[in-house]
């Protein structure tokens, strides 16, 4: 029972200190909590934060009697312990680990959180305001598409890719077969990685403009229906990735070698099939831009184009580095010899 309680209370302060940052930096505060409304009701994304934090309380409690090993925020308050008695003091892997860990889900799980909300927001307006039928689907396949199909799905795939990484990041647990084997050592992987995430992506965004649009549009009907069905199987392919991973998806963490559709056939299909759905959100733009012959503009979009995929390729080549410290992740690169184009590269 002592050492549940430590657990415990060494787990809640962290969590506490990283929601009382959250709550009252200016940035956070602006850009994590705002209304969202679900039908007749309106809720503050605080709100959303605050009663999930004390269910997340409520939860560990079972969860520390059952576990019954040191918990990762105590390791690092020993780190921090030790490190005040003997300036000295060097910090071992484990705790290196366990703070690299704990960065990680304190980074990406705000993010998550809120956009699992805004997703579920959006989608059950959309069900419940939608005035569907057969006959409507059938003679006006094209409107529907646009102002419902479309936005839906989409909505949907990405909760679903949402959910999973957000409770895998909050659940880590011998029980499951999820615990965190290493973390990314490295600078250079912390840095591509969240620089794809909010605040980072929209500094970026000031050196590398984005061009793409979440619904692209295009004057021919069934070139628009078309394309925009292959963005939306690319985003489920993206969103079966992270199916594939189960207990294990979370960004920057060796958890797990999966082998499972699609990363049976590439490594990195999350990674191809985001990159997809990129180009062919800026494809009404590059038409644009060839019709009014502006290709100094067209040479802009393109190397925006290029240097986001970069990002991404370098994310793929620096996760490669870090999982390839797992003797299981080198016989399964043996296996799939493919990064991102199944039979050609």
């Amino acid at each position: 029972m002592k050492e549940l309680i430590k657990n415990y209370i060494s787990t809640i302060i962290i969590i506490i200190l990283w929601y009382i940052f959250f709550t009252t930096n200016w940035y956070y505060n602006w850009f994590l909590f705002y209304n969202i409304r679900i039908i007749d009701i309106t809720i503050n994304t605080k709100d959303i934060f605050f009663y999930l934090m004390i269910f997340y309380f409520i939860i560990l409690i079972p969860f520390y009697f059952l576990e019954k090993e040191i918990s990762k925020a105590r390791i690092i308050f020993w780190a921090i312990k030790n490190k005040i008695k003997d300036k000295k003091y060097n910090i071992n892997n484990e705790e290196k680990n366990a703070i690299l860990a704990w960065l990680v889900k304190l980074f990406f799980v705000p993010l998550m959180i809120i956009w699992i909300s805004s997703n579920i927001s959006e989608v059950i307006n959309n069900l419940y305001y939608s005035d569907l039928n057969f006959n409507n689907i059938i003679n006006n396949f094209y409107s529907i598409f646009n102002s419902f199909l479309f936005i839906t799905i989409f909505k949907i795939i990405i909760f679903i890719d949402l959910f999973f990484f957000t409770l895998w990041y909050l659940v880590e647990s011998k029980y499951l077969w999820n615990k965190i084997k290493s973390v990314e050592p490295t600078m250079l992987w912390w840095v591509v990685a969240i620089v794809c995430y909010p605040p980072f992506n929209w500094a970026i965004d000031n050196f590398i403009w984005w061009y793409s649009s979440d619904f692209p549009r295009f004057e021919n009907i069934y070139l628009h229906i078309f394309l925009n069905i292959v963005l939306l199987i690319s985003f489920a392919i993206y969103s079966r990735a992270s199916i594939s991973l189960w207990l294990k998806a979370s960004n920057l963490t060796n958890r797990w070698i999966i082998e499972k559709w699609p990363y049976k056939y590439v490594r990195h299909p999350a990674y191809i099939s985001k990159n997809i759905a990129w180009f062919i959100w800026a494809i009404p733009l590059i038409i644009l831009n060839i019709k009014n012959l502006d290709f100094f503009n067209l040479i802009i979009i393109f190397l925006s184009l290029w240097a986001w995929m970069s990002i991404y390729y370098m994310r793929a080549i620096t996760e490669e580095r870090h999982l390839e410290m797992d003797k299981d992740y080198v016989e399964y690169k043996k296996k799939v010899r493919y990064k991102f184009i199944p039979w050609i590269y």
